[in-house]
């Protein structure tokens, strides 16, 4: 059952809460509960975000991390309602409370993983891919995730280089109860799961987008729409040198459609000029399907 959710931003689009994604959240909270409890716990590492000032707060106060996190957790979702949707509000709450529980049911748990170095990189493995499955089905877990959600929206940068920058502060508050060491295998934990985490949300394929210049323009798109499948659009240009009116052929490809363009475009002219950019996502025919993000 889907429950619509009027947006209060936007007269035509509703929002709609999915089954599918709250069993997305569950299924990351659940990995990420026990990469923090089963592996990053008992090697005194930290975690990334509120989860990570948490842990630092148990061994200083010796009040269980899920604790924390429920408390720290709460007047963030209520400044976040003001900057980002109901529905994701609804998702983080969803997310707070089954990532709580998680926290407080494997407290006791522990997956026996000693060296040191193990436990940085398979706990970041661990909870960059469940902290990538909660923001992939549109939720979070509170904390950093709504800041790092809310940065994304308004000025692009990725959530997962957002959530890096703020897990420095996290990072220098762990100097209080452990040692440099431990603090420094700690930032190579958090440094993958951010990698993992931008990796699940956005998808291990990214495409390319290229800008051609050429007097040749009408058959290069036309041999790129006939063999490569691939609409383009043309946009209107000025030469700053010559004055000449240009149209720029603009078109977004998979990675490993790039060698074909390449020779497209210089078998038609060896003299043009291609700009080659790697796009993050693309949405629409040939990629990935269109919807509303947070």
């Amino acid at each position: 059952m889907e429950i619509n959710i009027k947006s209060s931003g936007l007269k035509k689009f509703t929002e709609t809460i999915k089954p599918l994604d709250l069993l997305g959240i569950a299924a990351g909270s659940l990995l990420l509960a026990a990469a923090v409890q089963g592996i990053m716990i008992p090697a005194r590492l930290l975690t990334g975000g509120l989860t990570g000032l948490a842990i630092v707060l148990e061994f200083i106060f010796k009040i269980d991390v899920w604790v924390w996190y429920a408390v720290l957790n709460i007047p963030l979702l209520i400044a976040g309602y003001k900057y980002v949707s109901r529905r994701f509000i609804i998702y983080s709450i969803f997310g707070v409370a089954v990532l709580t529980f998680f926290l407080a049911v494997l407290k006791s748990i522990n997956w026996g993983i000693n060296d040191l170095f193990l436990a940085a990189v398979f706990g970041g493995v661990l909870t960059g891919i469940g902290t990538g499955l909660i923001f992939r089905s549109k939720g979070s877990t509170g904390g950093a995730d709504i800041i790092a959600v809310i940065i994304h929206r308004f000025w692009g940068f990725s959530i997962g280089q957002t959530f890096l920058a703020f897990n420095v502060v996290v990072l220098s508050s762990s100097l209080l109860v452990f040692n440099f060491e431990k603090t420094l295998y700690a930032a190579v934990a958090i440094y993958i799961a951010s990698k993992v985490m931008d990796t699940v949300v956005t998808g291990v394929e990214t495409t390319r987008t290229a800008m051609i210049i050429s007097r040749q323009n009408n058959d290069i798109a036309g041999e790129i729409i006939n063999n490569l499948q691939r609409g383009c659009t043309y946009l209107e240009a000025r030469g700053a040198y010559t004055n000449e009116e240009r149209q720029i052929v603009l078109v977004t490809v998979a990675k490993t459609q790039l060698p074909a363009l390449k020779e497209i475009v210089f078998a038609l002219d060896q003299q043009a000029f291609i700009i080659i950019n790697e796009t993050i996502e693309a949405f629409g025919q040939g990629f990935r399907s269109g919807g509303p993000e947070f």
